[in-house]
């Protein structure tokens, strides 16, 4: 991962071709010409997009709606054993799948220019930055929905007890919908069933109600509150203790230590996942950091910190293997056998975690179109590969006193399974860690 970089003006929107400059104040004239405009907007995005900045970028066009499945190759097995008779035998390689969707994102603000001249260039700006901590907050928790519902799926637990049936009421359906079929992500049903364990005996997932998180057995079985399921490929995570088989098990006094830190380190090694930068990084909340500094381990790997040429005010530093990452947007869940418990959930995640695959081109949408002179657009980067657009319209008011800002993007986030590598799991390139508070 490189450093973030300084928001670009596309050549296609040259300001000196643009005459929405004659149509504004001359405060807001000048702030367009010398690139303040970007500067604040990109400022305030920034520091709120943390996810995105660690996704892989893979630009795509295609119909708003469509969906576009990527494909990831597996590896062939090592041969180990001579060739027997004349000739090498033929191997083959598995295929993954994942998909993304062709999605518009954006928000506006409008700026009243009926002020003195001092007030408005003030409350202008403020009005950019404010827009771009919505762009990067929006962006972030898209990419963050896409993120946890893959590596926090797969395990949940029984929250309604009832007698013997095939159905069972659970906290999140998340990783039992689908089943992996020849790389696919298939829906699961009585054909293609998803193998789980509940409290630890084996059973069969054929049917999921999203809207009543109800899933549907192969087997009857009597329910009890807190019975945990585990599919059978759900990613790897960690708690405290060897006991807690999900966040139901999860009490208060069941704190952030270093030690579940470097178990999801030791997992990511053992899957060889890549690092990013030469480290993992580990975005946390500040709760988790609070226990952190608690932990005697923690803070004698503290000593050895380097700084982190990525995320700078936002990093505690390097050590440990770890890059570590204050996010105020890791989400919580309650769990405990109570449903009081504050259940955190920091992660740590390796190269290629996430795909972001916004519209290729989004810069040139009004080229040849005859009208490409009237807004100012800008391509602020936000991560690499990663631009949003910020769009000036002209005031179209009849009193021309209302200018309109608008931040837009135009795309998907992925994330691959890694079906093809390593053991049964999938999603390997990250770890969860749960515990309470």
């Amino acid at each position: 991962m490189t450093t973030l970089t300084v928001g670009t003006r596309r050549p296609w929107f040259r300001l000196d071709r643009h005459d929405v400059r004659s149509t504004v104040p001359p405060q807001i004239r000048n702030m367009m010409q010398s690139g303040i405009l970007d500067r604040v907007f990109q400022d305030a995005l920034i520091p709120e997009f943390i996810f995105p900045a660690v996704a892989d970028s893979e630009p795509w066009q295609a119909n708003m709606g469509d969906t576009k499945t990527f494909t990831r190759k597996g590896l062939l097995a090592p041969a180990t054993t001579p060739i027997t008779g004349s000739d090498a035998s033929a191997a083959s390689y598995g295929l993954e799948q994942w998909s993304v969707t062709m999605d518009q994102y954006g928000q506006a603000v409008d700026t009243n220019m009926l002020q003195s001249s001092m007030a408005l260039a003030s409350k202008y700006l403020a009005d950019v930055g404010t827009l771009g901590i919505n762009a990067g907050q929006s962006l972030n928790q898209i990419a963050r929905t896409k993120l946890y519902k893959a590596y926090a799926g797969g395990r949940t637990w029984c929250t309604t007890a009832g007698s013997s049936d095939t159905s069972i009421v659970v906290q999140s359906t998340d990783g039992f919908e689908t089943v992996m079929v020849n790389g696919v992500p298939t829906p699961v049903s009585g054909a293609n069933p998803l193998n789980v364990t509940i409290a630890g005996v084996a059973n069969t997932v054929t049917g999921v109600n999203t809207s009543t998180k109800t899933l549907t057995l192969g087997t009857a079985r009597v329910d009890v509150a807190g019975d945990y399921v585990l599919s059978a490929n759900a990613p790897f995570s960690v708690r405290p203790g060897t006991s807690k088989n999900s966040a139901y098990d999860l009490a208060s006094s069941d704190v952030a230590t270093f030690k579940l830190f470097r178990a999801a380190v030791a997992r990511l090694r053992k899957m060889n996942v890549p690092t990013i930068g030469g480290y993992y990084v580990a975005h946390i909340d500040p709760d988790t950091e609070a226990m952190l500094f608690d932990d005697s381990d923690f803070k004698q790997a503290l000593q050895g910190r380097v700084d982190s040429p990525v995320y700078t005010d936002l990093s505690i530093g390097r050590f440990g293997g770890i890059d570590w990452v204050r996010n105020n947007e890791v989400p919580t869940l309650l769990g405990g056998s109570g449903g009081n418990v504050t259940v955190h959930r920091p992660i740590v995640v390796g190269g290629g975690v996430l795909v972001a695959a916004p519209f290729e081109n989004m810069g040139t949408l009004l080229a040849g179109t005859g009208v490409e002179s009237v807004p100012d657009i800008s391509m602020v980067t936000a991560a690499p590969g990663v631009e949003v657009a910020r769009i000036v319209r002209p005031p179209q008011d009849r009193l021309q006193q209302v200018l309109s800002t608008t931040w837009a993007w135009v795309g998907d986030y992925g994330v691959p399974s890694d079906l093809q590598t390593g053991d049964a799991a999938l999603y390997k390139r990250g770890v969860i860690v749960e515990h309470g508070s």
